[in-house]
């Protein structure tokens, strides 16, 4: 098994990095109602939000290899529980390096979002994911998320 470690972003290039997985998210969403166009453009927007003042008190922990090459990230932030609407920790982002798969990264990445929303004074930790990301949906049921919800779509004329 690899050895990485998890830090704190620092910095225009832990941003780049950050950006430059959006590809990998991007493709793993396929929906019908949507175009990839459509897609990749939310994707790049939503990205975009963990820098956002609304988000200053929310934190992207990196993790490294053992030569320090970036490898994977979350963004962990404030967000509110729908059901009982109080405050709880929310994975806003979670990627992964396409060659760092099944070792074990994201699932320290998500440990580490756990502690900083215990950190944090929250008794929960939510998440999205998109219906089309099966892989992901498995990770997370592994790591003892169940859904809640499910939002359903249904196109009844082409948008303007």
């Amino acid at each position: 098994m690899e050895i990485f470690s998890i830090r704190l972003e620092d910095g225009p290039e832990d941003r780049q990095f950050v950006e430059s997985l959006d590809a990998r998210l991007v493709d793993v969403i396929d929906l019908h109602a949507r175009t990839r166009e459509e897609i990749a453009a939310f994707q790049a927007s939503f990205t975009s939000t963990a820098w956002s003042e609304e988000n200053a008190s929310g934190a992207t922990f990196l993790a490294e290899n053992e030569a320090g090459h970036r490898v994977g990230y979350v963004h962990v932030r404030e967000g509110v529980d729908d059901i009982l609407e109080e405050p709880c920790g929310y994975i806003a982002l979670l990627a992964v390096s396409k060659n760092c798969e099944g070792k074990g990264v994201a699932q320290a990445l998500v440990r580490r979002a756990e502690e900083w929303t215990a950190e944090a004074g929250f008794s929960r930790l939510t998440l999205d994911v998109f219906s089309s990301n099966t892989r992901a949906l498995s990770f997370y049921d592994r790591q003892g998320f169940r859904a809640e919800t499910v939002r359903l779509v249904k196109t009844l004329r082409e948008a303007r």
